[in-house]
C-alpha cells in the first residue's frame, strides 16, 4: 500500500538497523547511530556545521544538494513515510552505511531537505518600497511550496536548523519588517505566525486536494459539508456562541479569499501604522 503523502517525517525506519537484524552493520562492529569522517556529529548540531567531505580518500559520488533532492522526490511521490534512509540509499546506488558517510542522521538528512525547499523562495532584486504587499507575496510563497511538498507542513514541529537558504528567507522578512516599531522578538513572533500559518494552509489545501482527486468531489462539496457539520451543532442547542456566529455568518467563501483574509490580518499586526497610512490615503 502506498503510504499517505501527508504523513509527518520520522518513524522507525529512519533509524539505523537495530543490533542483530538481517544485515545488521553493528554485526561488523558499527556503532549504533553511524556517523561520517571525524568522529561523532551531535544529534541536533546543523549539518552545516559539519564537513561535507573528508580532506582524504576519493572523491564522493553525490553531495548534500543531489542527496537532498533525491530524498524530496521519495516524499513528493510516496510521503514522508517512505522516506528511510535505507530507501534513500538504494534510490542513490549505494550502501545504506556509505548514506551515513554524507549524512550522519536522519535528522541531518531533514535539514538538508527543508533548506532546499527555502530555496525555492523568489526574491525581488531591490528591496522592496511597499513591505505589505512583499510580505503577503512570501506568505503566498509559502503557501504554494507546502502544497508542492505536503509533507512541509509537517516538519513545524521539529527544532529549526536554519541552512543558508533559510538564513536567506530570516534575513529578507526581517528586512520587510524595519521601520514597524517593533522589536526583534515580536518580529520573530509575526514571522513564525505568517510563515507557520501559510505552511500550514499549503499542506490543508494540498490534502483537500487529495481528497477530491480520490473521491470526485468539488471544493464545494468539501465546504458544504463543513458548514453542514456546523450547522447540526449549532442547532443541537449545546452550542450558543457558535449558533450565534453562524446566523451571522455570510456566504461560504473560498479557500483563496480565507487565505488572503487571514494573511492580512497578520500583516495588520505586523505593520499597523501601514495600515493607518493607507486608509488616510484613500481619503
Amino acid at each position: 500500500m502506498t503510504p499517505s503523502r501527508h504523513g509527518g517525517a520520522g518513524g522507525a525506519a529512519d533509524k539505523p538497523p537495530s543490533a542483530g537484524s538481517p544485515g545488521d552493520p553493528q554485526s561488523a562492529g558499527m556503532p549504533d547511530e553511524p556517523y561520517p569522517r571525524g568522529g561523532p556529529a551531535r544529534p541536533h548540531a546543523p549539518i552545516w556545521d559539519l564537513p561535507e567531505r573528508g580532506a582524504r580518500g576519493p572523491k564522493p559520488r553525490h553531495d548534500r544538494a543531489a542527496i537532498a533532492a533525491a530524498a524530496i522526490r521519495i516524499a513528493d511521490a510516496e510521503g514522508a513515510e517512505a522516506l528511510t534512509m535505507r530507501r534513500l540509499a538504494s534510490d542513490l546506488g549505494i550502501a545504506t552505511m556509505s548514506l551515513y558517510n554524507y549524512v550522519p542522521t536522519k535528522e541531518h538528512l531533514i535539514q538538508l531537505m527543508a533548506d532546499r525547499l527555502a530555496a525555492e523562495y523568489a526574491y525581488p532584486p531591490a528591496p522592496p518600497s511597499d513591505q505589505r504587499s512583499a510580505i503577503a507575496d512570501l506568505a503566498r510563497q509559502s503557501r504554494d511550496i507546502a502544497r508542492r511538498h505536503p509533507w512541509l507542513a509537517g516538519l513545524l514541529s521539529r527544532p529549526p536548523a536554519l541552512g543558508p537558504h533559510g538564513l536567506k528567507y530570516l534575513d529578507y522578512f526581517l528586512g520587510l519588517l524595519e521601520g514597524s516599531g517593533l522589536d526583534t522578538g515580536a518580529k520573530l513572533e509575526i514571522l513564525a505566525l505568517i510563515s507557520g500559518f501559510a505552511t500550514m494552509y499549503g499542506g490543508m489545501q494540498a490534502a483537500l486536494a487529495d481528497e477530491r482527486a480520490g473521491t470526485g468531489t468539488s471544493a464545494q462539496d468539501q465546504a458544504a459539508a463543513q458548514v453542514q457539520v456546523f450547522a447540526r451543532a449549532a442547532a443541537s442547542g449545546q452550542y450558543p456562541s457558535l449558533a450565534a456566529a453562524l446566523a451571522e455568518a455570510g456566504p461560504v467563501r473560498s479557500e483563496e479569499d480565507v487565505f488572503e483574509s487571514c494573511i492580512m490580518r497578520l500583516i495588520d499586526v505586523a505593520r499597523p501604522n501601514d495600515r493607518v497610512a493607507l486608509g488616510k490615503g484613500r481619503t
